[in-house]
């Protein structure tokens, strides 16, 4: 699994620099960025900033999984929420990214990954229910994005999204800095990195 240390290439939707909104900040990035040698790209016909969420997730050097973006929270009834949903595979044929995709229902704000394991929310577990068991969906987690452990931690509602990413980041492969945020009687404790020498599921 490629670990977000080992990528270099950085994209950013193309509506930073397009939406007034964001314009003054997309330029305060892109100028640090460049100061460093970092030249950003840009991801055409999305409708939302928040590309994380919605792009393939990158396994090897030429394998990038695409899955279903569809989360509850752009299903409301309310107008403007399906205006915000962006379509990867549009994006990905217009920057001749090749993917693989697959049927889970997934949200890649709900991936933080290590070179050996993903650790999601067990929002996950919710969404694909109709589809696979618990089980049934870590196998065939496991088998796509070529990962020995997947980590299921709960799915704390106040957080709508069901985002693990906001929650915690790996340090290297098998430790993790958790926010304190969160508290939960698990055996993963949200205040000080924690080893991560068991599965849970």
């Amino acid at each position: 699994m490629i670990t977000d240390f080992e990528t270099n290439t950085i994209y950013f939707s193309e509506r930073l620099k397009t939406d007034k909104r964001f314009t003054k900040t997309f330029k305060e990035i892109t100028s640090v960025l460049k100061s460093i040698g970092i030249e950003p790209k840009l991801l055409p016909k999305t409708k939302d900033i928040w590309a994380r969420d919605y792009m393939p997730i990158q396994v090897t050097k030429e394998k990038f999984i695409e899955y279903r973006y569809d989360p509850d929270y752009l299903q409301k009834a309310e107008k403007g929420y399906r205006n915000l949903k962006s379509y990867p595979d549009i994006v990905c044929d217009l920057i001749q990214l090749t993917t693989e995709k697959s049927d889970i229902i997934l949200d890649g704000g709900n991936v933080v990954k290590s070179n050996n394991c993903l650790i999601l929310t067990d929002k996950v577990v919710v969404e694909n229910r109709l589809s696979y068991s618990k089980t049934e969906l870590i196998k065939k987690l496991k088998r796509i994005f070529k990962v020995e452990k997947i980590i299921l931690i709960p799915w704390d509602k106040k957080e709508r999204f069901g985002h693990s990413d906001g929650v915690l980041r790996f340090i290297n492969s098998n430790t993790v800095l958790i926010s304190e945020i969160y508290e939960y009687d698990t055996k993963l404790l949200y205040n000080t990195p924690q080893k991560l020498d068991n599965e849970l599921s």
